[in-house]
């Protein structure tokens, strides 16, 4: 009787801190996410049209360098900063890397224009291959520096408890709550320009990020197949490259709705869409098989639907 009794409180225990930690790692996330966003459009301008060295290459790297060194440190402190954790993964490198920035890429780089045959074909290869191989290097880098900067120790993990308690407690609340009528303001008052979008990229970002936590705890069930994690990055993907076929062939459009175009563009769906989270469940999977599964499952469906939407508007746009 005592075994069972204890059993059922176990149970009832860990749903309820479950659910407690489900509820405070929002507000992380969305304070995450405006940075997340703001790194990677900065780190875009490293990039360029040329294949490999793409627009989505230097953020991927970065993101998923963070993401190996955080999740090292969360393999030895455990579960003293559930909160803060899931606000430097899913908000931050999350938001850094997009998955639907590198497909639109290749696609770039297949239907380019092109003065040989053969270089369609090899530059987007060299965009896909150098774009995920890059990401794990980076995400083994950041593995192995932060046990090299970082050691686990008591220390270690007693300071960042106290530091995670008291940044859920009071300062994710406090800069959520004031970011929301700050950023409104900015939306409001700041004239329609050029680099307009990269406030709203700020405000569409949490509600992509927090997307795909959602699609995550409904459907990561599997940890050999994370689901969530699959059709967060093929939904952002297709809504990736409508947005910039309506920003692109519909020439009728204000500057105003162009400039929210590009902002659902960068903000939601770069936020929805991950790399580095992708790149932590390759590495995590235990089987094989499930692994190519994971990563066929995953491109398959976005480059199919990428090249022959792809190939459409080049036939439509190409001189008669």
């Amino acid at each position: 009787m005592p075994q069972t009794l204890e059993i059922i409180t176990d149970q009832q225990t860990e749903a309820v801190v479950e659910q407690t930690h489900r509820l405070s790692s929002i507000m992380p996330i969305v304070i995450m996410s405006y940075i997340g966003v703001l790194i990677r459009l900065g780190l875009a301008f490293l990039g360029n049209n040329q294949t490999p060295l793409n627009a989505a290459f230097w953020p991927n790297f970065v993101g998923c360098f963070i993401m190996g060194f955080i999740v090292e440190q969360k393999l030895h402190i455990k579960h003293h900063f559930a909160q803060l954790y899931m606000g430097l993964t899913t908000g931050l490198c999350g938001s850094i890397t997009t998955f639907s920035g590198l497909m639109y890429n290749s696609c770039v780089a297949l239907f380019g224009p092109q003065s040989h045959y053969t270089y369609p074909i090899s530059n987007y290869l060299s965009v896909i291959i150098s774009a995920f191989s890059a990401s794990y290097i980076g995400f083994i880098i950041g593995r192995h520096l932060s046990l090299f900067i970082l050691p686990p120790s008591s220390l270690t993990t007693k300071r960042a408890q106290y530091l995670n308690n008291s940044i859920c407690i009071w300062i994710f609340p406090i800069l959520t709550l004031l970011s929301i009528p700050l950023l409104i303001l900015l939306a409001v008052l700041l004239p329609t320009g050029h680099y307009t979008y990269l406030i709203y990229s700020v405000i569409f970002a949490p509600f992509g990020s927090l997307t795909r936590y959602g699609l995550s705890i409904m459907f990561n069930f599997n940890t050999n197949f994370p689901l969530g994690t699959l059709l967060a990055n093929i939904i952002g993907s297709y809504i990736y490259f409508g947005m910039v076929a309506i920003n692109e062939y519909v020439h009728t459009l204000s500057p105003l709705v162009e400039q929210i175009i590009m902002s659902i563009i960068q903000g939601y769906c770069g936020c929805l869409t991950t790399v580095s989270t992708f790149i932590l469940e390759v590495d995590t999977i235990k089987k094989r098989k499930y692994i190519y599964l994971y990563f066929i499952m995953t491109l398959l469906p976005i480059q199919i639907v990428y090249i022959i939407l792809g190939d459409i508007f080049s036939l439509l746009c190409s001189p008669s």
